[in-house]
């Protein structure tokens, strides 16, 4: 089960069954009709409490969609991520010392 993350005046909610895509949808939605909007969250760890957030366009706001750790995919080695393509085994340098771009 992923779970969507909301990042808002530096602490971090949670929306249950809601995906990133889906909770976006829903705040421009919901911006379009009206000036601002109430958005429904859990906030806490464990036994989360019920929130609302105050959203408006000037509001900066941060949706994560966080991935369950049982879930494994193809891409999901920790250490790929570090690994460079063969191509990426060239010189940064020229023999002037000046950087290649």
């Amino acid at each position: 089960m992923k779970r969507t993350i909301v990042t808002y005046g530096g602490s971090q909610y949670t929306v249950p069954s809601t995906d990133a895509a889906a909770l976006q949808e829903q705040i421009t939605a919901g911006l379009q009709a009206e000036p601002f909007m109430w958005l429904q969250v859990n906030h806490g760890e464990g036994r989360a409490t019920p929130a609302l957030l105050l959203i408006s366009p000037a509001t900066p706001v941060a949706i994560v969609t966080e991935r369950d750790p049982d879930e494994q995919g193809d891409d999901d080695d920790p250490a790929a991520r570090y690994l460079l393509e063969p191509d990426a085994f060239r010189s940064a340098s020229t023999d002037d010392g000046h950087l290649e771009v």
